[in-house]
């Protein structure tokens, strides 16, 4: 009844966007599963499915004081993102099993980068495990059409293809919405492409200044040198791609982190949750320090050998948990900063990765 009202009442918004769609569906049950491109990919993909899709959605989305609700109305699973979560598998089976349609986005997150890379093992032992069809959702344009980092939209079309899959084909998914783009050559037209920018570039490409890049209007700007690129129709920053344009980030930010002992994040909302789904234990509003042998937030050290599950949510929270404590710490342009620095003293990966995904 719910989904019925819901489907009525928001698909025709959702299907006045410039969608381009093929493929078909078999009955439930089976599993929907999808590249993560955009906020907007689940309402999109909702829209044109014609059965009740149960989403399983990071469990912050519950906290949120708008979507919470509604996400429980629909009976949403909640899944600790970046983490194994036997609750949130018990879920899936249990729709199948009583013949619905589960969708899930492997990755867990949109990508910084526009790049979607491979599965978790975790979704690949979740495949392997299926009695049921799965289908995919290939999107494509969604994050040319909003960057995970961007402030402003920009105008253009999306494509999603549905096809029944086999998982081994799952597996090895790719996704460039950066190759897609050199191939088809679609503008995204606005007059704020780069604004935000600032928030996946910490160094100037051309003078290695931290911290001087800004985005205004259409164009990247450096607050130091003074250089200037401009983003295009296309995405292309002076007709790089942005992983061409941030190719010098890792071996700035390690000579960087070698000669800085701390990095001060000097106004941060931290809050702090019993995990896993617990209640809210304590939030409060100050620095957050990274030194080389751990994390400082609200006055308490973690060291990184007790930080697990290290992550960003959309654009504005890093996310981690240490021992049975979940905490968040909601930055307005340094999430995926702070979750790079964090990676690099953990001796992982530098850069402010794509989150992992299908093709």
């Amino acid at each position: 009844m719910l989904w019925r009202l819901g489907k009525r009442m928001l698909a025709p918004y959702f299907l006045s966007f410039p969608l381009e769609v093929e493929g078909e569906l078999p009955p439930p049950p089976f599993l929907l599963i999808a590249n993560h491109l955009s906020a907007l990919d689940p309402f999109l993909i909702d829209a044109l499915v014609p059965y009740p899709i149960v989403w399983v959605a990071n469990r912050l989305i519950f906290e949120h004081p708008f979507l919470g609700p509604l996400i429980r109305a629909v009976n949403a699973i909640p899944k600790r993102k970046a983490l194994p979560d036997c609750r949130a598998v018990r879920g899936i089976f249990r729709v199948l099993e009583r013949g619905g349609v589960v969708g899930l986005f492997p990755e867990g997150g949109i990508p910084w980068n526009g790049v979607n890379r491979g599965v978790t093992p975790a979704t690949e032992k979740l495949l392997a495990r299926l009695q049921v069809p799965v289908v995919f959702a290939h999107i494509q344009g969604a994050w040319m059409r909003k960057p995970l980092w961007a402030d402003h939209s920009r105008k253009g079309p999306v494509f999603i293809r549905f096809t029944l899959t086999a998982c081994s084909s799952i597996l090895s998914f790719w996704h460039s919405e950066w190759e897609w783009q050199k191939r088809r050559r679609i503008p995204f037209r606005g007059e704020r492409r780069a604004e935000g920018i600032e928030r996946v570039v910490f160094f100037c490409p051309a003078c290695g200044r931290f911290r001087s890049i800004i985005g205004r209007g259409n164009e990247v700007r450096c607050l130091s040198c003074h250089k200037k690129w401009t983003i295009d129709a296309y995405g292309f920053i002076d007709g790089l791609t942005q992983e061409e344009f941030t190719a010098n980030q890792e071996s700035l930010l390690t000579a960087f982190c070698e000669h800085t002992p701390e990095i001060v994040f000097p106004k941060v909302l931290v809050t702090e949750r019993t995990s896993p789904g617990g209640a809210l234990r304590s939030f409060s509003f100050g620095p957050v320090v990274v030194n080389r042998e751990g994390l400082l937030a609200r006055g308490k050290f973690f060291p990184f050998s007790e930080i697990r599950g290290e992550n960003t949510f959309l654009k504005k929270v890093f996310e981690y948990t240490s021992g049975r404590h979940l905490i968040r710490l909601h930055l307005e342009k340094d999430a995926c900063l702070l979750l790079s620095l964090v990676r690099l003293r953990k001796g992982n990966v530098v850069q402010c990765p794509s989150s992992p995904s299908l093709r």
